[in-house]
């Protein structure tokens, strides 16, 4: 017998090299967060850096409560990890706030009031950001081979619903995540305006776990 996926249609193996090389974008695109906060160019993590840490403690904390008897599926969390910033590699990441009205580097107490202030999307700018990505999402999602867009589209409608034990967790690790890496800068500079993300995750984290994980890492600067 013959190697079944020599008979495969070359469409199908067009159609995920085409992944392959959507998902490679994001290791090019920075987090515009850390930019607006003075980072040094070089030290600024890409949105594929962000993504796999993500996925890597959803993943371990799902597995974690899991065991601990929570109605939650550690391998749905995974999946949900690895695409939920996938559309950012053609949106980029786009800021809560509008970046116009970041005071100018000229008014240093100005641009830092500004920036470790936790800002949320107003309506407009939230759904603008929702149908790009959408956009974004449905077209790739068209091109791949069926088995790949039924349950691609799945997971991705489900992490724009929002509503599922699974999905609201990824967001919270996605905060969480965020928190942990602004630890991480603050050991190279002290200075740098962070404290948006320590508020955020003191308002927004109510899993037992990740606030665990949370409270430790406020401890242990």
């Amino acid at each position: 017998m013959g190697d079944p996926s020599s008979h495969l249609p070359a469409s199908t193996a067009q159609a995920l090299f085409g992944l392959g090389q959507f998902a490679a974008k994001l290791k090019s695109v920075p987090r515009t967060g850390w930019r607006d906060r003075g980072l040094d160019p070089l030290q600024v993590e890409s949105v594929a850096d962000h993504s796999f840490a993500v996925a890597l403690l959803a993943w371990a904390c799902a597995l974690q409560r899991h065991a601990e008897g929570a109605a939650i599926d550690p391998e749905r969390v995974l999946k949900l990890a690895i695409i939920h910033d996938l559309a950012e590699a053609e949106t980029g990441d786009a800021t809560p706030y509008d970046p116009a009205a970041i005071p100018s580097e000229h008014d240093p107490p100005a641009r830092r009031a500004f920036l470790e202030t936790h800002h949320s999307r107003d309506p407009d700018r939230r759904a603008a950001k929702r149908a790009d990505e959408d956009a974004v999402m449905r077209t790739l999602i068209a091109e791949l081979p069926d088995a790949t867009r039924s349950a691609l589209g799945e997971l991705w409608d489900e992490l724009q619903l929002g509503e599922s034990p699974e999905a609201r967790f990824v967001k919270q690790v996605d905060r969480l995540e965020t928190f942990l890496q602004s630890r991480l800068y603050l050991e190279t500079d002290p200075t740098l305006p962070v404290a948006s993300f320590q508020q955020e995750v003191l308002e927004t984290i109510d899993d037992p776990l990740l606030a665990t994980i949370r409270d430790a890492a406020l401890t242990n600067r």
